[in-house]
């Protein structure tokens, strides 16, 4: 067991380092182009441009803001997509033709784009808070529901055939062989949710908000102010990278050990 610790522990720190090695490249490429001038200064700031603009947003409090508030309208619009996507994902493996019609009714809106979900909220809901969160649950909720659907319905039959042939009905079955059977799959649907909630959000604040890291990303494109946007973008990326590292990857770890689906030994 502690074998595995000192593994895991050695593998994070050298996936931390090679991620620092390719963000030291990439800043040394971008400098690099910067000075060739390439592209006008205006179209392509240097990094320490971008950093002044960071430091600059950071002081005056705008950036913690937005991060705050795009961070509780994901949350609560997230929260709903989950909650109702696993419900109606139960209903349709409960009523197999319902379930079988919705799954390919889903899939087809699965493949909408967020961005297109905005001028239909607009005229439906109106340029508030409700309507960034419409845009959010409906680019995020068909994933959980395929998700919840396929997960449960992928279980091997042989799995419940053995718990019923041990005593297992009800809510027991539910609980300790259908649940753990399905969450490698219902995982990765909440983190490919997730994924489409984070677009959706960015895409609605852009074009529905007065508040929020899509406002500043809209802002620095209005005013021609390049540095803006990049340091919007780089914000924007590094805090998809760190919910998806941090708290979706290490909730995933905690239910695969708890359900006994760890693959180390």
């Amino acid at each position: 067991m502690t074998d595995i610790h000192v593994k895991k522990s050695q593998g994070n720190m050298e996936d931390a380092a090679n991620a620092a090695l390719l963000i030291a490249a990439f800043i040394g490429v971008w400098q690099i182009v910067f000075m060739l001038g390439v592209w006008p200064k205006i179209s392509l700031p240097s990094p320490a441009m971008v950093a002044e603009t960071f430091a600059k947003i950071i002081l005056n409090g705008s950036l913690e803001q937005s991060i705050g508030i795009t961070l509780a309208r994901l949350l609560g619009a997230f929260a709903i997509s989950i909650t109702l996507g696993t419900l109606i994902g139960f209903t349709m493996i409960k009523f197999k033709g319902f379930g079988k019609t919705l799954n390919s009714f889903s899939a087809g809106l699965l493949s909408f784009p967020s961005i297109a979900w905005v001028p239909f909220s607009i005229l439906l809901i109106g340029f508030d808070e409700f309507g960034i969160m419409f845009v959010v649950v409906m680019s995020s909720i068909f994933s959980i529901m395929i998700s919840t659907y396929s997960s449960i319905r992928n279980i091997p039959p042989i799995y419940v055939d053995a718990a019923r042939n041990m005593g297992a009905h009800g809510i027991s079955l539910f609980r300790h062989v259908t649940i753990p059977a399905a969450t490698p799959s219902l995982i990765i649907g909440l983190r490919q949710a997730w994924s489409f909630a984070w677009h959706a959000i960015i895409g609605a604040e852009i074009l529905m908000s007065i508040v929020g890291l899509g406002h500043i990303l809209s802002v620095g494109r209005e005013f021609l102010d390049m540095s803006q946007v990049i340091a919007s973008m780089i914000t924007i990326f590094t805090i998809g990278l760190l919910v998806d590292r941090f708290i979706l990857n290490k909730l995933e770890d905690k239910i695969r050990k708890k359900w006994g689906l760890d693959n180390h030994r």
